[in-house]
């Protein structure tokens, strides 16, 4: 494993791979353990090819002509930005989260912009290993899941709206508004949100407020906030900063602030024009989000470059073992084989050895030949008697091996349901990949290794779709066995890590419409701090970075590459927006109540985001702004298994209760299994739980 070569970062690195390597998270030792996404013994039988987007039509003006109230700031300077740090809040560099200072002028850009923050802006370690601008500059405005982050010490936040009363938000004597506006500065809608304080930190004058969309917000659209009303716990008011104050006033003259002036005139009188008086603000700013050309321009020119590479492969898969079972030692699976397919390669060593996508002057990837990844077949004892069998691609746990298609259940469902299932690993987050995610949280400068790593893994999966379409079947090996392949049966099942990524795999296949997405959530910069996964991490990411504000930034600025492949900007593909080429996709989502390893809070903010994303009956609690469907549906759902762990309390930390990890439970009840093949073949999802809810039998 290759460790980071800094001091102090090299033994804290040490000092947790043996506990990352568990892959799937710990519990405090008076507490139930988490369900591990692993096998066990026991488990066992031994857009365009350029890049370029399609219009969103729910944004249609709001992308190339954002920045038309800007114009003043496009004058030529020395140095963007001027200062490193926001002087809106005084007590933490890159806050307010997301800052519009940090926004240039860029008229080839999508959105009008370049992200470009300061040399010094965002977070470094003890090591003095300082996060710089020029990976982020890929991008052209902030994250559809970003949170917004403040700081003011001793905040009281009894005012403030939490996940449990998100209908408070848009009330009309809210503290903060969130504002959607159009080109013209016209608003749109207004967001809901939810508000916590970091509860990872123990001293109340260090706590950051983090406020949350309670929806994906749209791609290429700006957002305008405003806040007021805050107080401290004695009761006394928090002040704007003598930055702000002199821009509510107009007075920035001769300031580094005053290329700003403008934009924030613009602000402040939409902010007045609904009805928020601007000399009664703490607080005000805008921000932009990413274009999806910025975020999905690379993967989409590495999907449609490698689809006609891997039809032109004669010979893709090439089987390296075979191993029999009798029914005595597996009663539904009769064999397995492992082997290695070939796949266009697009990552590159750089100097320091992180393997990156090498890209071109038109920030697109450029491809590195090829290369072998290994995979896994399991064939059914039923598909030993000729009669055809769809194909289930399975899609690994947190950090895990493409091995855990071993798992019992999914050889149950395999011979119960006459399907093979096969897998590969997720490069970029698998059971290799450890040491160089290690390396990442140590150095967080390289931070963009990780993502980038994922695209390739992506890329993988959907390759190893086509090629087990195309020749699967006419492997020697599979021939001499007897199988049938039913080519029109082609699907997706993944659990935990599997689920979250699914989501993206689905969006982008040109093969498989319909998956199964289990125990699933979405957008991690919310996800890891509500994980027992994250915990053994965290701790790393402590001792590296011990201030708390530090760390919230360090999430937000991380999931800023993320979201390349995060399903939170994909979801919108699947029904909402199939990419060219493709129709509708269809996904079932089968989130645990009480998950201690993903939150189901994020599928909730899914389903309110009008992405076509339904929240079926008997979820068991009131959701705002989502109306329960009733069964039987055709199309993507949300379906909650209870099974009797309470609902988490809101904050972002993970849940723990008496009745233990719920993570690992829906995948292997077979009325959950039922519903899931009744899915794939029919696209319709069905109540299998009597009417009264999925809870326990």
């Amino acid at each position: 494993m290759k460790l980071v070569h800094l001091p102090h970062v090299t033994c804290f690195i040490a000092a947790f791979a043996s506990l990352a390597l568990a892959a799937c998270g710990g519990s405090a030792a008076d507490t139930p353990a988490p369900t591990p996404d692993v096998t066990t013994a026991a488990d066992s039988g031994g857009v365009a090819a350029d890049g370029a987007e399609k219009t969103d039509t729910t944004t249609a003006d709001a992308s190339a002509d954002i920045a038309a109230d800007t114009a003043a700031e496009t004058a030529t300077k020395p140095d963007f930005p001027p200062q490193p740090c926001d002087g809106l809040i005084e007590t933490a560099c890159a806050m307010p989260w997301p800052s519009n200072l940090y926004l240039q002028p860029d008229a080839t850009r999508k959105t009008g912009y370049a992200l470009r923050f300061g040399a010094t802006t965002l977070p470094k370690n003890i090591a003095d290993d300082q996060i710089g601008p020029d990976d982020y500059a890929l991008l052209d405005g902030y994250s559809v899941g970003s949170a917004l982050l403040m700081h003011w010490p001793n905040l009281d936040i009894a005012n403030l709206p939490n996940e449990a009363s998100i209908s408070l938000s848009l009330a009309d004597d809210a503290a903060l508004v969130w504002l959607q506006v159009d080109s013209a500065g016209k608003v749109v809608r207004k967001v809901p949100w939810f508000a916590e304080l970091d509860a990872t930190e123990s001293d109340l004058t260090k706590k950051t407020l983090i406020v949350r969309p309670a929806i994906i917000l749209d791609p290429a659209t700006r957002y305008v906030i405003g806040v007021r009303n805050l107080k401290d716990t004695k009761g006394n008011a928090i002040a704007p900063s003598p930055a702000f104050a002199k821009l509510v006033a107009g007075q920035t003259a001769g300031t580094a602030d005053a290329f700003r002036q403008a934009r924030f005139d613009s602000l402040l009188g939409i902010l007045e024009g609904a009805g928020w008086n601007k000399q009664k603000l703490t607080i005000a700013w805008d921000f932009v989000t990413n274009s999806q050309q910025a975020l999905h321009g690379r993967l989409l020119k590495m999907r449609e470059a490698s689809y006609p590479l891997m039809d032109a492969d004669k010979a893709p898969l090439k089987v390296t073992k075979v191993t029999t079972f009798t029914e005595a030692e597996n009663a539904d699976i009769a064999a397995q084989l492992d082997g290695e397919f070939t796949v266009p390669q697009w990552l590159k060593a750089d100097a320091d050895g992180n393997q990156r996508l090498e890209l071109g002057p038109d920030r697109l990837p450029i491809q590195q030949g090829t290369v072998k990844r290994p995979f896994e077949v399991r064939i059914p004892r039923s598909a030993l008697k000729g009669e055809p069998h769809g194909l289930v691609q399975y899609g690994h746990g947190l950090n895990g091996h493409y091995g855990e298609v071993n798992a019992g259940y999914n050889g149950t469902i395999a011979s119960t349901h006459k399907l093979i299932f096969y897998s590969c690993f997720w490069t970029g987050m698998s059971n290799p990949d450890i040491g160089s995610i290690l390396t990442a949280i140590g150095k967080m400068s390289t931070f963009r290794t990780m993502p980038d790593k994922l695209h390739q893994g992506m890329l993988e999966a959907l390759m190893l779709q086509r090629a087990m379409r195309d020749h699967f079947a006419e492997l020697p090996e599979v021939k001499q066995l007897g199988v049938v392949v039913n080519k029109n049966e082609m699907f997706y099942s993944g659990i935990s890590q599997g689920g979250i990524y699914g989501g993206t795999v689905l969006a982008m296949s040109k093969d498989v419409t319909r998956g199964h997405l289990g125990v699933p959530g979405n957008n991690y910069s919310t996800l890891l701090l509500r994980s027992v996964d994250f915990e053994e991490f965290f701790a790393l990411l402590k001792g590296l970075h011990p201030e708390s504000r530090d760390q919230q930034v360090l999430l937000m600025t991380i999931q800023l590459l993320w979201d390349a492949v995060d399903p939170i900007t994909w979801y919108r593909y699947l029904e909402k927006e199939p990419l060219p080429g493709n129709g509708k996709h269809q996904v079932l989502l089968a989130p645990a109540k009480g998950d201690w390893q993903v939150a189901v809070l994020t599928n909730e903010i899914a389903a309110r985001s009008g992405l076509g994303i339904k929240l079926m009956t008997h979820y068991g609690k009131p959701v705002f702004d989502v109306p329960e469907t009733p069964y039987p549906y055709a199309g993507s759902g949300i379906v909650l298994y209870d099974h009797g762990n309470p609902w988490p309390p809101p904050g972002n930390l993970p849940p723990h209760d008496k009745l233990g990890d719920p993570h690992g439970k829906p995948r292997k009840m077979a009325h959950h299994q039922k519903q899931m093949v009744h899915f794939f073949r029919t696209g319709e999802i069905i109540d299998v739980c009597g009417g009264d809810g999925c809870t326990p039998e």
